[in-house]
């Protein structure tokens, strides 16, 4: 994590970094130091965009005589609810009140200007500031065209964002912005576990005592990086050089040739970093992991690949003439043995049930199976999905609502327009206001009254919820559950296009569980899927009481949900377990307890699809009748031929 950072204050050219990893590893101290160890910067004395005194923007230069000074790096933070006014810019209010002239305020672009912007949780980021940023990031200048003000500043940065994966993906366009990709661990070695706790109680006690004591060291690597950015221009990278790195990414696959540039770029910072004169290959190796972990994820559904990956193509690329060193980089290289004990731990996937293909698993708990996707021969879901999805576009032309539904929400979103009428939580728009009080050019302004109060309109888009609802019990067969698991797969995938968040709830035995709460997280639910544990009764009932529960406590927070129940629907097990338990009085207690709760799922405004996983020559009736209750659509996912 330090050397990328170090790279790219070395080379802005790189394209900042992306942190991942978990939560309390020091991501955010990380880039938050860098304002304390970078070199101060020449900058236009009252210029709002840190320009460069010689090379000042068109305001500046009309300004005539320059006075400069010396500032500190900008290191801005972009928070995740900064509104999209204050990411790229505004009206500047106090001057239209006070002086009735139109003027910019400038935003945390125009601050973060030869400097840093560091998004913390950036995969929980909003889609319309995404879009924002990935517009500036491609430039380097900010374009402002609202509220009547016309202006383009320059805007460039490092890009730096850091998150849990866990929580969300990134959309793969902003993903691809980001030159380099550290993931961080938790520390597990004990020595460094203590010397973290010591660290941060002798912060916590004197901070500034704690900062002196490593005034020297930060001094040394201060000078480091001013000599490296000085001879960065000077530093050679041979013709055989790219041709490794471009036989890398060819061998690897890459897409595009972004990870070239960033791989030259990345090892000719650290050729400068280190004081030498020319790229080697050991600088290659040592930055290629951190350039193409992030670029080789072809599937939304697999994991970003893994340093071994990369070196086992680096290995073939630059042949080893000397045994092997640990290398003190991000990335560097291992020995033999410690590469397979590495590979076998990333091999080791879920076990496998013992049970045949046509048998029942009716132990109380068991691993289920992973899913087997199908290519074809399998009737795909989502096309009866869509289904509804067209006929609710077509409800919806008439509103302009196309693709993901556009929500109204006066606290978050994009300012759209302004309206007169005042809704809980509304902001004044203070353009609106004033160019329906007075206009802006008039000087004079009468005091507001409230009929001239305009307030925002704010919207943001609102993805679809999808609650898969498994039966996990034995009766779902070794090749049921894996049926299931395949569609779920696929859906996934679209969930990950359209940006919609996914829901897990189990069923078996006696009980149900909420494996995994409303997630654009994709990958946790493909883990989630792939460690299900089934075996013993079916509590259909318990799974959708809890199904019910989910879908209430989110509310309204998502455009639409969609509840998808996968079971062969043999249910066997009442909420209420008292009285007879005769199998006949048992299926009528049951099927009376489905009618109650589907009075519940209505009010939830939930649509139910019932997955009936059973074989195409097994009969449906079960699963028909549970959809009947419900008022679900029903669906059969089965094989057209047998493999």
């Amino acid at each position: 994590m330090k050397l990328a950072l170090l790279l790219n204050v070395v080379d802005p050219l790189i394209g900042g970094v992306l942190i991942m990893g978990h939560r309390g590893t020091g991501k955010s101290t990380a880039v938050r130091a860098l304002s304390d160890l970078l070199p101060q910067i020449a900058v236009v004395d009252g210029c709002p965009y840190n320009c460069d005194p010689e090379n000042p923007c068109e305001q500046c230069s009309e300004r005539g005589s320059l006075a400069s000074k010396h500032v500190p790096v900008p290191v801005v933070e972009l928070p995740l609810g900064a509104t999209e006014d204050r990411v790229c810019g505004t009206i500047d209010i106090e001057r239209a009140l006070s002086a009735g002239r139109k003027a910019f305020d400038p935003g945390l672009l125009a601050r973060a200007n030869r400097g840093f912007l560091y998004i913390d949780e950036v995969n929980l980021l909003e889609d319309h500031l995404v879009d924002l940023l990935l517009d500036v990031a491609v430039t380097g200048r900010n374009k402002v065209e609202r509220e009547g003000v016309s202006v383009e500043h320059p805007a460039s940065f490092v890009l730096i964002g850091s998150g849990n994966p866990e929580e969300g993906e990134l959309r793969p366009q902003l993903l691809d912005r980001f030159g380099l990709h550290v993931e961080v661990r938790t520390e597990n070695y004990l020595k460094n576990r203590i010397d973290i706790i010591e660290r941060r109680e002798g912060y916590d006690r004197d901070r500034e005592l704690f900062c002196e004591s490593f005034a020297d060291d930060q001094a040394v690597l201060r000078k480091r990086i001013t000599r490296a950015r000085a001879n960065l221009a000077k530093i050679a990278v041979e013709r055989p050089v790219l041709e490794k790195i471009a036989q890398l990414c060819a061998d690897l696959k890459v897409d595009g040739h972004r990870g070239e540039l960033t791989i030259m770029r990345a090892a000719r910072a650290l050729a400068a970093f280190e004081g030498r004169r020319a790229v080697t290959d050991e600088h290659v190796k040592r930055v290629s992991a951190m350039a193409l972990r992030h670029r080789l994820r072809r599937d939304a559904l697999e994991e970003t690949a893994t340093s071994d990956q990369i070196e086992q193509a680096v290995d073939g690329v630059f042949p080893q003439t000397a045994p092997a060193q640990p290398s003190t980089g991000d990335t560097g290289d291992g020995d033999g043995t410690k590469q397979e004990r590495r590979g076998k731990s990333n091999n080791s996937g879920p076990r496998k049930s013992s049970s045949t293909g046509g048998a029942r698993t009716n132990t109380a708990d068991a691993p289920s199976p992973p899913a087997v996707e199908k290519k074809s021969g399998e009737v795909r879901l989502d096309e009866h999905l869509r289904r509804n999805e067209r006929a609710e576009k077509a409800r919806s032309q008439s509103r302009r609502a196309t693709g993901a539904k556009a929500a109204l929400d006066q606290q978050r979103g994009r300012y759209t327009r302004a309206v007169s009428f005042k809704s809980a939580g509304a902001r004044i728009a203070i353009d609106a206001t004033l160019r329906a009080l007075a206009g802006l050019e008039s000087r004079a302004l009468v005091p507001v009254s409230s009929q001239a109060l305009r307030y925002k309109l704010l919207k943001h888009k609102q993805g679809t919820l999808f609650v898969f609802a498994i039966d996990a019990s034995g009766s779902m067969a070794a090749n049921r559950i894996a049926r299931a698991k395949s569609t779920i797969l696929k859906l996934l995938r679209k969930s990950y296009l359209n940006r919609d968040s996914v829901a897990i709830v189990s069923f078996h035995g006696t009980t149900a569980n909420v494996d995994l709460p409303p997630s654009r997280s994709i990958l946790r639910a493909r883990r989630v899927l792939d460690s299900l544990r089934m075996g013993g009764s079916t509590p259909l009932g318990a799974g959708l009481v809890t199904t019910i529960e989910l879908v209430e406590l989110v509310g309204k927070k998502f455009g639409e949900t969609v509840v998808l129940l996968f079971t062969d629907g043999r249910s066997n097990v009442p909420l209420r377990r008292n009285g007879l338990n005769v199998r006949a009085f048992r299926q009528m207690k049951i099927e009376g307890e489905l009618i109650e709760l589907n009075v519940a799922l209505k009010r939830t405004r939930a649509r139910v699809v019932v997955v009936d996983t059973q074989k195409e020559f097994e009969s449906s009736a079960e699963t028909r009748r549970l959809a009947e209750i419900l008022h679900a659509r029903f669906v059969k996912i089965a094989p057209a031929a047998i493999q």
